[in-house]
């Protein structure tokens, strides 16, 4: 059996390459309407995978019941449709959240759905902002009430060595 073909680089996986290396975060999980928000630091180890063909984001942290929480992601790039595909699993969830982006500025804006506290399915939306080679922020948001995004919680990646 010979080894996979390493697959040409895009400029979508080009994208990703900046957000390679160790990372320290720190998370905020907003709790309530009034934007109160519980704060925890973790760490997470991104890496190329399957011929550089995927991003993967393995992730050491605490969750908001202050239990260990790992999580491991994917994140790819699909030269044909132009689009960037992500799934994201955890020890928070029994299910995959799943989605699909597009490259908008400096920012990579994802959405999809993931598992739901009460069992079933909720729409997230995503935003990944590279601000430099040393960090980048994600924020995802879910419907509020009224149906407007609103901020669940913001990761802020410093890299644990910088360049």
């Amino acid at each position: 059996m010979s080894a996979p073909e390493t697959p040409p680089r895009s400029s979508g996986h080009a994208r990703l390459d900046s957000l390679v290396g160790l990372w320290d975060t720190q998370t905020e999980v907003f709790i309530d309407a009034l934007g109160r928000a519980v704060e925890v630091d973790g760490s997470v180890e991104k890496s190329w995978a399957l011929g550089g063909r995927f991003l993967r984001e393995d992730l050491a942290g605490v969750g908001e019941d202050d239990e260990p929480l790992l999580g491991l992601g994917f994140i790819g790039y699909e030269p044909h449709t132009e689009r960037y595909e992500a799934v994201w699993m955890s020890t928070g969830a029994c299910g995959m959240g799943v989605c699909t982006g597009r490259d908008v500025g400096d920012q990579l804006i994802f959405e999809g759905e993931e598992p739901a506290p009460d069992g079933g399915r909720r729409r997230f939306r995503a935003v990944l902002t590279i601000e430099g080679p040393d960090r980048h922020v994600l924020s995802q948001h879910f419907r509020d009430l009224r149906g407007a995004w609103a901020l669940a919680f913001r990761i802020q990646y410093d890299r644990a060595i910088p360049g």
